[in-house]
């Protein structure tokens, strides 16, 4: 049983993009998609396609070298606008739930927004 599709979804992106394919198949949500549209704006991944009768998503090249969970079903990590982390690398994302839908570091400090730490990407 999947706690969070979130979660499930870094995952397969992260062992898919270890094991060299081209191609990683996940369960469709609404947050799963809004998580890939950020990837594919910062350039992590190169294009999805959701297929709602099977209700799965397709990822295709994905490029990412490590992922790390912040927030998890247990245990969620909030911050303020002013005290949002930035990431290992210059490259890396960060993604943030706020009130206004999900945004990289870079855009919540831009729009002085705080709110649930998801993951970092790079």
């Amino acid at each position: 049983m999947i706690n969070s599709l979130s979660c499930d979804l870094l995952i397969r992106i992260k062992n898919g993009s270890r094991a060299g394919r081209k191609t990683i198949s996940a369960p469709l949500s609404k947050f799963s998609l809004d998580i890939l549209q950020k990837l594919k704006q910062s350039g992590f991944i190169a294009d999805f396609s959701a297929d709602k009768d099977s209700r799965s998503i397709s990822i295709s090249m994905p490029r990412v070298t490590d992922i790390a969970l912040i927030s998890k079903p247990g245990c969620r990590q909030y911050c303020k606008s002013t005290s949002i982390p930035w990431g290992k690398t210059p490259s890396s994302l960060i993604i943030i739930s706020t009130s206004t839908g999900l945004l990289s570091q870079k855009e919540a400090v831009a729009k002085k927004l705080g709110g649930e730490l998801i993951a970092e990407i790079w």
